[in-house]
C-alpha cells in the first residue's frame, strides 16, 4: 500500500530536500507537483510541500520531514543521537523555514518578477539575512554541523537554502567572505542523500544586481 503522496515545486528549498530522502531510503510516497488537480482540490491555499496520506494530510514543511522519516525502517540518525540532539534539530529546522527562506523570499523574489520592486526593500532583505546567516556562522564555530559532530536533517535542508541563494543574490565572492559557510556547504551537499541533486553545484560568478528585473 502507498505511503501517500506528497506534491512538491522542486526548485523551492522548502521542497527539494523530499525528493531526495524519499529516493534515498527507498519510500513508497508518488512524488507529485501543483499541476496534479488532487493537488487544488486537497489544499486549498496551493502551498507546498504539502502531503496526502492514506486517510490524512499534511501541510508545513517540519511537520512533513518528522512523518516521512518516521517512516524510514532503519536507524537513520538524521536527528542526532539524543533528546537534545533532536529538540536542536527541529530549532534549525525552523530557524532555517521561517528566517532563511522568507528572508531569501524578501531578496530575490523582487529581483525576477516575483515580488514589486524596492531597493531598499531588497537592501534591507538582505541585511536581515547577513544577521540570519551569522547565526549559522556562530554555530559553526562551535561545532563541525549545526548539531554536533555529525551531519542530522538540519544540515541537509539549510544547504537547500543557501544554494537558492547563491543562484541569485550570492556568488563566489559572498562565500570569500563567509569560508565557514563556504566549507561547510561543500561538506554537507557530498552526502550520499543529497550528492546527485546538490554534489555537483557550482555558485553564480557574480550575483543580480539589486535593480529592477528586466523588461520592468
Amino acid at each position: 500500500m502507498s505511503q501517500g503522496t506528497i506534491y512538491l515545486v522542486l526548485a523551492s528549498p522548502r521542497s527539494s530536500l523530499f525528493k531526495d530522502l524519499i529516493e534515498y531510503y527507498g519510500l513508497d510516497i508518488k512524488i507529485s507537483d501543483t499541476s496534479d488537480p488532487e493537488f487544488a482540490k486537497t489544499f486549498p491555499l496551493k502551498r507546498t510541500p504539502s502531503f496526502k496520506g492514506p486517510d490524512f494530510v499534511l501541510h508545513e514543511a517540519l511537520a512533513i520531514f518528522v512523518y516521512i522519516t518516521s517512516l524510514i525502517p532503519q536507524n537513520h540518525g538524521l536527528y542526532g543521537s539524543s533528546n537534545l540532539d533532536y529538540a536542536q534539530t527541529i530549532k534549525w529546522l525552523s530557524f532555517t523555514a521561517s528566517e532563511i527562506i522568507s528572508g531569501l523570499v524578501q531578496a530575490l523574489y523582487p529581483l525576477i518578477g516575483n515580488l514589486p520592486y524596492s531597493k531598499d526593500g531588497v537592501d534591507q532583505a538582505l541585511k536581515d539575512l547577513e544577521s540570519y546567516v551569522a547565526v549559522y556562522e556562530t554555530q559553526l564555530k562551535q561545532t563541525k554541523y549545526l548539531v554536533g559532530d555529525k551531519i542530522t536533517l538540519a544540515d541537509l535542508f539549510a544547504v537547500q537554502s543557501i544554494r537558492w541563494g547563491l543562484q541569485y543574490i550570492w556568488d563566489v565572492n559572498w562565500l570569500k567572505h563567509h569560508p565557514l559557510i563556504d566549507a561547510w556547504f561543500k561538506d554537507v551537499t557530498q552526502h550520499p542523500i543529497i550528492v546527485k541533486s546538490l554534489g555537483g553545484f557550482k555558485p553564480l560568478q557574480k550575483a543580480l544586481p539589486n535593480a529592477p528585473p528586466k523588461g520592468n
